[in-house]
């Protein structure tokens, strides 16, 4: 009887595979419990806040790398170019909350880790 290596191989891959969690995206839109605010993730990296009375509040740069997320505010309200650091942690597709990591801007620190329990996908009605 012929034994066929690709069975095996296949199985080998087949578990390695399912094992590797699954890629998670921030693109798109975000609400922020408890506010009628919302966050917009593009995938050019950039990102902006709008307001409930459909002003920017705030926008600029993003990227993440493994499981850091990394935010620099377009204004230089935390110095221009200074990039604050996160941990990111998805919870299935509708969820993200930040741990902070480094960010001795206070005002971004505080919007991020300070007052917001994390984020919520925005689900269109």
């Amino acid at each position: 009887m012929k034994y066929s290596t690709h069975l095996p191989l296949t199985l080998l891959l087949t578990l390695v595979f399912a094992f590797i969690p699954p890629g998670h995206s921030l693109v798109g839109k975000w609400g922020i419990p408890g506010t009628p605010e919302f966050v917009t993730f593009s995938s050019d990296q950039t990102y902006e806040v709008s307001l409930p009375d459909g002003k920017v509040g705030e926008r600029g740069s993003y990227k993440i790398e493994q499981s850091t997320f990394f935010i620099k505010n377009a204004k230089p309200v935390c110095g221009n170019g200074y990039w604050g650091k996160y941990k990111i942690d998805f919870y299935g597709e509708d969820s993200v909350h930040f741990t902070l990591i480094e960010d001795s801007c206070t005002s971004r620190r505080m919007d991020i880790v300070g007052y917001n329990p994390g984020l919520k996908r925005y689900k269109a009605k």
